[in-house]
């Protein structure tokens, strides 16, 4: 029997189903092209709702246009698919276009200067200015004309004292706003925008001019076009002379109208000597720096006097914009002459003259140290522009210290270095130009503080402190700047400690040492600041022993402890902690040590054991020191019969003579 199939389905799978794997497939492949389409496309969805089959837009966007006074005509008509594609994606509007060429199908670009020669920059983004839908400005724009346009051009130049009146009520009386044929949009050319308004054109406005024609002139050299500073819409500099015919022959046209030069009233010497020059003002090429007329920057200059600087000395002023520029490096004339100086540079005083003038001198304080370089020549270690290390450095601070310094820290080449050493931050511990001696911005501890308030604040209130520690001097123990032991010591810990502890560390014949104090390591069981122990201990002798002793301490917590050693100080009720004549670290021989605290004379005791001479009984023969889990602290391993035995052996007395060993 044959297999039939519906529309090429394979068999067992039924339309229905079909139907599923195929909008499934169709979703996923929109997904696809979503996430892979361009960014033009992507800038047109809009989120927006799900249609329904009857219905209208405004049923949902309503509000689209708020209750604005101008709105789009399409949309005033309702005619929303004039610009957006009724459906699409699901849950996205899409535009029909993108911009500007759906703004284009309605507004032709010819027609909007959007084909001149000059475009605002703006102009592919309609929607930057304008709203789709609706505004309460004309034009649909987003805000008032003014408004608008101030908010990219807005800062100098825009606001002033003394407004321009086209410009204090729009931008459009003198400018385009989509494009034109003349720059910076202009409806017109310069010369004929402002003869437009201005009477006297006709003769190049010498009636307003002492009778000197400013024909082919540029106005906003004396006439900003949006403010001005002073009455007469001028700008803040002019040429102190107002009348133009003190320079200019009345009638005349362009420089031919000339009778003066600038020396003729601006009296420029050269410096002549060991001074310095600057080449267009003795080559009389003023005008190279300043405007003859008038400048929004004094005095009369062409640009602020950095970019009047920079177009000669770019090398210089582009320091400025290193990480860490001099702030009146900015104003060149802070510093330098315009025109000549006695010095070099044409500075206007000597070099560190300059510096104190707004850094104050370091050579006349009262601190008792005062860094040479900081006497002399600041250039020795500062940049004056600009430099890419902090404090105006020429160079880092390892680096530049180590010209004088050298062999201090990392140059060393000792193993330990002292944190800010390493990391080049010599200013962390010293004054860079004077302060108390060696420089140091506080002295002993209370520099160390600074950075290590924790370890200084730990010995606040302890019972026991580090002589040199409670007097805030660091310096007896530790380096600055770089050591060969850790910590910084001045010297291996067992030779530091000697200086001040007369402690003997080599024990006699046939006696015992503390390992650690063999080695050096006096810190493995004293703190080298402040303890609430004495002699600075970092914990009690129980509990410090333990960290070495270890298994001795797990048997004395799960046995019976002798009573001394379970005390918290116990170990030195019978030990001493450097070195010993005995074995062990005892204080003494045994039994003279049991003895201290157990009375051989006693009757128990002589009972107990025998009647033999206690002061000369091994006691640690039969005796655990520490722990055990019989009575009378004996070792696990012996019998009554084998301690007696033992017993006898120690004292020469022949055990047969012994009651219990009878036989």
């Amino acid at each position: 029997m044959t297999t039939r199939t519906v529309s090429g389905l394979a068999p067992g799978r039924s339309p229905a189903r079909a139907a599923g794997v195929r909008a499934i497939r169709a979703a996923g492949l929109a997904a696809l092209l979503l996430a892979i389409a361009a960014p033009e496309i992507l800038a047109q969805l809009k989120r927006g709702s799900r249609f329904e089959k009857a219905g209208t837009c405004e049923k949902c966007h309503a509000d689209v246009a708020g209750k604005a006074a101008v709105l789009h005509p399409p949309l005033k008509r309702g005619e929303c698919a004039a610009c957006h594609k009724p459906h699409g994606l699901v849950g996205a509007l899409r535009l029909q276009k993108d911009e500007p060429d759906l703004c284009y199908t309605c507004h032709a670009p010819e027609t909007i200067d959007a084909r001149a020669e000059h475009l605002h920059p703006g102009l592919a983004r309609c929607s930057s200015c304008h709203d789709p839908h609706g505004s309460d400005a004309a034009h649909l724009l987003k805000a008032p004309e003014r408004e608008l346009c101030l908010t990219c051009h807005a800062g100098e130049g825009f606001t002033g004292p003394v407004a321009h009146a086209p410009a204090a009520a729009g931008c459009t009386d003198c400018h385009r706003p989509h494009g034109g044929d003349h720059a910076m949009l202009l409806v017109r050319s310069k010369d004929d925008l402002c003869s437009s308004c201005h009477q006297g054109g006709g003769n190049g406005f010498a009636g307003a001019h002492g009778g000197v024609s400013v024909a082919g002139s540029d106005c906003s050299s004396c006439h900003p076009p949006h403010a001005g500073a002073r009455e007469g819409l001028l700008r803040a500099s002019l040429h102190p002379e107002g009348d133009c015919a003190t320079c200019h022959e009345p009638g005349a046209e362009g420089a031919r109208g000339l009778i003066a030069s600038c020396r003729d009233c601006h009296e420029i010497a050269p410096a002549g000597g060991t001074g310095s020059d600057h080449p267009p003002a003795m080559e009389g090429d003023c005008v190279v720096c300043h405007d003859p007329h008038g400048s929004d920057h004094p005095p009369v200059l062409r640009a602020a006097i950095r970019e009047v600087c920079s177009a000669c000395h770019e090398e210089v002023t582009s320091r400025l914009d290193r990480p860490h520029p001099h702030a009146p490096a900015a104003a060149c004339d802070q510093c330098h002459a315009g025109h000549a100086s006695p010095r070099a540079a044409l500075l206007k005083s000597e070099p560190r003259a300059l510096c104190v003038d707004c850094h104050g001198d370091p050579a006349v304080t009262e601190s008792p140290a005062v860094h040479p370089p900081a006497t002399d020549d600041c250039l020795v270690c500062h940049e004056p522009h600009g430099s890419f290390v902090a404090g105006l450095l020429a160079r880092p601070q390892a680096e530049l210290c180590a010209d004088c310094h050298g062999g201090v820290g990392t140059a060393s080449g000792l193993p330990v270095i002292h944190a800010p050493v390493e990391r080049g931050a010599c200013t962390s511990c010293h004054e860079p130009h004077h302060g108390q001696a060696r420089l140091l911005r506080a002295s002993g501890s209370a520099l160390c503080a600074r950075c290590h308030e924790a370890i200084l604040a730990g010995g606040d209130g302890a019972a026991v402190r580090h002589a040199p520690f409670g007097e805030g001097d660091c310096a007896t123990c530790h380096e600055p700047h770089a050591s060969n032991e850790a910590g910084l010591l001045t010297g291996a810990e067992s030779e530091l400690c000697s200086t001040c502890h007369a402690v003997e560390t080599r024990a006699p014949t046939g006696g015992s040492q503390h390992a650690p104090v063999v080695e050096g390591r006096c810190t493995d069981c004293h703190q080298p600041h402040a303890s609430p122990i004495a002699p600075l201990l970092r914990a009690e002798s129980g509990a410090l022993c333990s960290t070495c002793h270890v298994d001795l301490a797990k048997r004395m917590a799960a046995e019976a402890p002798h009573a001394p050693a379970s005390d918290p100080d116990g170990c030195r009720a019978c030990h001493t902690p450097h070195t010993a004549r005995g074995p062990s670290l005892l204080q003494s021989p045994v039994p003279e040590l049991c003895l201290t605290c157990h009375d051989g004379a006693e009757e128990r005791f002589a009972a107990r054991h025998l009647g033999f001479d206690a002061a000369t009984m091994p006691c640690t023969s039969c005796h655990d020191p520490h722990a055990s889990g019989l009575a009378g602290l004996l070792f696990p391993y012996l019998t009554m019969t084998e301690g007696l035995k033992l017993c006898a052996q120690s004292f020469t007395r022949e055990v047969t003579h012994l009651s219990c060993c009878a036989g």
